[in-house]
């Protein structure tokens, strides 16, 4: 984990690295543990800067989320000149492991939105940001099997179901690696959706998967 001074942070400037900061603390302490002064201490920056760019934690906590998202469209890595295949798993892959796989920088974005998550029942705000990154996630997946059906590179299927199956699939096998005792489930269910794929959806024998 990055501390204050860290090379990490070098890369952000001075919002980014709040909205870093908060990340870091909530994955490691959870909610009830965060505090602006304990984001301010892991950003390197005073308490009052902070202030100065959130009114409140809620005010933070809806920006962090919106920081969160514009993050997982950029780090994703979809190329547009890929087959429907491809993309279909670099964007699987990413929605199960985050950037760059199985990595500690990954694991600390999806603890913070499980916190954030538990929160979102009763905070309307949080709700609607979580579910529009949902939506994201499940349109995306949807637009790419469409598009693979359209070539001729899937069999016709309901793109929406089989979008939300897998999204929904992949989030609770996350969930499960990142809650419990477990550290697999996330890989087992990556082997079933890559059956699901190679059986039901390409319209090959090459499943191009995991």
């Amino acid at each position: 984990m990055p501390d204050p001074g860290d090379e990490f942070w070098d890369e952000f400037d001075t919002h980014e690295m709040i909205m870093e900061a908060t990340v870091w603390v909530l994955a490691e302490g959870g909610y009830s543990g965060l505090t602006l002064r304990k984001i301010a201490e892991r950003a390197g920056k005073n308490r009052g800067l902070v202030h100065y760019y959130f009114d409140s934690k809620d005010d933070l906590l809806q920006s962090l989320l919106d920081h969160i998202f514009d993050g997982m469209q950029r780090l994703m890595g979809l190329d547009e000149t890929d087959e429907p295949l491809e993309r279909l798993w670099t964007a699987l892959r990413f929605f199960a492991y985050g950037p760059g796989g199985v990595d500690e920088n990954g694991r600390h974005y999806y603890l913070a939105i499980l916190q954030l998550k538990a929160l979102a029942p009763h905070d309307a705000e949080i709700r609607q940001r979580l579910t529009r990154n949902y939506r994201y996630t499940v349109d995306l997946i949807q637009a790419t099997i469409e598009e693979g059906i359209e070539r001729d590179t899937f069999h016709s299927v309901d793109p929406e179901a089989t979008a939300t199956f897998f999204v929904a699939a992949i989030d609770g096998a996350r969930s499960t690696d990142l809650t419990l005792d477990t550290t697999t489930v996330r890989e087992t269910t990556m082997d079933g959706i890559e059956h699901v794929v190679s059986e039901l959806l390409v319209a090959s024998a090459d499943s191009g998967g995991c």
